[in-house]
């Protein structure tokens, strides 16, 4: 990881072990903790993140997410839909 990325930074290794099942579940995780760090959605809840690609919304997941600070309590409870290839 080092060489492919020159360096190590916690941030992009979150980001591309996200992205091993796909850059809609990568957003879906992103802008349910963005949602929930803004107040928009309510703490311990469960919610469906939508997201996708430049070609549209191809995945959906049930998320129970948590504050940026706590990222790791994140729960992704299920993955109601996703493309098989990117």
């Amino acid at each position: 990881m080092r060489n492919q990325f020159g360096g190590l930074y916690p941030a992009e290794i979150i980001a591309q072990a996200l992205r091993i099942l796909g850059q809609g579940l990568k957003v879906c995780v992103e802008i349910s903790t963005m949602s929930l760090d803004a107040g928009l959605i309510p703490y311990g809840e469960e919610v469906v993140a939508v997201a996708g690609t430049g070609s549209g919304a191809d995945t959906a997941v049930v998320i129970a997410p948590a504050h940026s600070n706590r990222f790791f309590d994140t729960k992704v409870k299920e993955i109601i839909c996703k493309p098989r290839e990117i």
